[in-house]
């Protein structure tokens, strides 16, 4: 299981992982965005997907459930999400954030990506990302389309 990105003068990035936000990015309000749970379901065949909040709405295990087979852990800060990505190596994984406590795990990963999406986004998410996207779901496509992704990184 895994992503491969294929970039002119770089070594390919190989994912394994997904770090998702919850709140703000998957979810609006705590509810969650139409569209993203059948890309979670197909990006599930490809990598494996963590999901790391401060689950603000208190939704985390129903979010959880309804994505059915991803990891879901409450956490305190962005220091936390960061080291959540240093354990799964770093260099394996995406995450997916728009809030504040996001810019750690963007900047720890070796591909981060910034959603501005229903509520807003944290100009310090977006300063740490590789790709900002407008949508979660169009994030997620980028993820399950790697050549559009290279498009986006090249150099």
């Amino acid at each position: 299981m895994a992503i491969t990105v294929t970039l002119p003068d770089r070594v390919p990035l190989v994912l394994t992982h997904l770090i998702a936000d919850v709140n703000g990015t998957l979810t609006d309000r705590g509810r969650l965005i139409d569209g993203v749970a059948d890309r979670i379901s197909r990006l599930r065949e490809l990598l494996e997907v963590h999901l790391l909040t401060a689950d603000t709405y208190g939704t985390l295990p129903d979010i959880a459930a309804e994505l059915g087979g991803v990891t879901a852990q409450r956490v305190r800060s962005g220091a936390e999400k960061a080291a959540v990505a240093r354990r799964l190596t770093a260099e394996t994984c995406a995450a997916v954030g728009n809030g504040r406590n996001d810019e750690p795990v963007l900047r720890a990963v070796t591909l981060g990506i910034a959603v501005i999406g229903p509520e807003g986004a944290s100009p310090h998410a977006l300063a740490a990302a590789d790709v900002v996207c407008t949508s979660v779901t169009s994030a997620l496509d980028l993820l399950l389309d790697p050549r559009a992704l290279a498009a986006t990184l090249r150099p």
